[in-house]
């Protein structure tokens, strides 16, 4: 069954909330595949996480999420590979989702993300920023002071472990750009830090261009991060460079 989402706002969430979930049920919607999303996006701009339709990205991009599919998002988990070739994306954006993927599982899925980004193709990466208070100061920590629980990332803190689908690690500078430097990014692209907090504890915050791919939490639309003005999330772009 063809099915084409409407356009308009308030129909949108109504069919998004109420009427592909029957339509999924009843099995008369078809699958997003990756045949179908190459075929019909030019740019090809993904999403990882669902897509629903308070998200701007909702009209431009398309979603990757391992819990359903729907007329805006395929079914995958970004741990495992992208089933297309190389170079098809122009963009990939994470906002908000690899604080939730185990530490050592993130450069690999960093390289695919690579591998199917075109040459000059954006990857945008946005995490909580942990030396931000907002995320500090409702986290639990150890008696080392070091942070290992924060309530509002999800899941369940049992027997000093995460579970259930909470932030399983706490992003800092140096974390992130450990990442980025084991990744091929490191080596064949260009790597702008826009927002973040550094060692000292001082606020970065460079412009970021939004037309790439809209971010909720920074200050510049997240009011708890704008008086004073500061970073709430760490914001990267990286960009992939034709190979030598």
């Amino acid at each position: 069954m063809s099915i084409h989402t409407p356009q308009n706002p308030i129909l949108s969430k109504v069919y998004f909330k109420i009427i592909e979930p029957l339509l999924r049920r009843s099995h008369l919607l078809k699958p997003l595949t990756w045949d179908n999303v190459l075929k019909n996006n030019s740019p090809l701009m993904l999403y990882a996480g669902g897509l629903t339709p308070e998200l701007p990205q909702y009209s431009t991009h398309i979603g990757l999420t391992p819990f359903y599919y729907s007329t805006k998002s395929i079914h995958h988990d970004i741990v495992q590979p992208m089933l297309i070739e190389k170079e098809m994306v122009d963009i990939y954006q994470a906002e908000d989702v690899f604080e939730h993927i185990q530490y050592e599982q993130i450069p690999a899925i960093f390289n695919e993300i690579f591998r199917v980004l075109k040459n000059d193709g954006l990857f945008r990466f946005s995490v909580p920023d942990y030396r931000c208070n907002i995320h500090r100061d409702r986290s639990v920590k150890n008696k080392k002071g070091e942070i290992v629980f924060d309530p509002e990332g999800g899941g369940s803190f049992v027997n000093e472990e995460v579970i259930n689908g909470g932030h399983v690690w706490f992003p800092t500078i140096e974390l992130v750009k450990y990442l980025f430097n084991q990744s091929k990014f490191k080596e064949n692209g260009e790597i702008q830090y826009l927002h973040f907090y550094d060692k000292a504890g001082k606020g970065i915050t460079q412009n970021i261009d939004y037309k790439y791919g809209y971010i909720a939490r920074t200050p510049d639309h997240d009011k708890r991060a704008q008086s004073p003005f500061r970073p709430i999330s760490i914001v990267v772009d990286a960009y992939k460079k034709r190979l030598n």
